[in-house]
């Protein structure tokens, strides 16, 4: 089975996800339509990846910060940080806390 979720939820709002085979990017966020687009080839673990890097502009936008950023270069620039940095710890100590009792701590 394949990871295709519909919607997330973020800040309290609920953003549509749609899938489409032959979008350019891996994906992208139309904050006032409440809208997260994915490209549909992607692997899940991309998928997983790339939804959580457009909910992260999204928290941006709900937050306001994105309009003390000011600058979509440094916007792109702060998430990727995120992907690259913080990403791979929370998905490690989610992994952990799935497999607790298990023994692959």
């Amino acid at each position: 089975m394949s990871y295709n979720p519909r919607q997330i939820t973020i800040g309290g709002h609920k953003y549509k996800i749609v899938y489409k085979k032959n979008l350019e990017d891996f994906g992208n966020l139309d904050i006032d339509k409440k809208l997260i687009t994915i490209r549909g080839t992607l692997n899940d673990n991309d998928k997983l990846e790339t939804i959580l890097h457009e909910a992260f502009h999204a928290c941006l936008a709900l937050s306001g910060l994105s309009y003390l950023i000011d600058d979509e270069n440094k916007e792109e620039a702060l998430v990727r940080a995120f992907d690259s940095l913080l990403l791979p710890v929370i998905k490690r100590e989610v992994k952990k806390a799935c497999f607790k009792g298990r023994g692959k701590n």
